[in-house]
């Protein structure tokens, strides 16, 4: 499900881009399905037509759908492999943003790698939250 958060500071169609990505990736949309309607979309999400349009038309210039005269959006006929591919790129994008806003606030590579590790389930947690252990390094 597509959620748009009006006082985001990202434009409302990156969201509606992001939002469709993230349902492609993880396999709503499968290789060649037909995406709802500019119009469908619009309504369902209470937004203007050409908001959504400037969406697709995004996704179309990233490669992530196609559209067919007169039957709408579908999505680029992808492996599973290749979008897992482009989900990691993403996400190892995401992370590296994520560890250079965290040691710009000063948190040590030893704290953000047990933060990773508590995410991941991989550690249990010494002492309470993990806001705790952000507060102590």
């Amino acid at each position: 499900m597509i959620t748009i958060n009006e006082s985001s500071g990202v434009p409302i169609y990156l969201q509606v881009v992001e939002g469709l990505r993230c349902e492609i990736l993880g396999g709503v949309y499968g290789p060649d399905d037909r995406l709802p309607s500019i119009r469908e979309l619009a309504v369902g999400l209470t937004l203007n037509p050409n908001t959504v349009a400037r969406a697709y038309q995004e996704l179309e210039t990233l490669g992530v759908i196609y559209f067919k005269r007169g039957q709408g959006a579908f999505v680029a006929p992808h492996t599973k492999e290749e979008r897992m591919r482009e989900a990691t790129k993403e996400i190892i994008v995401k992370v590296r943003e994520l560890i250079e806003s965290a040691l710009r606030l000063g948190l040590s590579r030893d704290s953000l790698r047990d933060i990773f590790q508590e995410c991941l389930g991989s550690k249990p947690e010494k002492h309470g939250q993990p806001n705790d252990r952000i507060n102590r390094d």
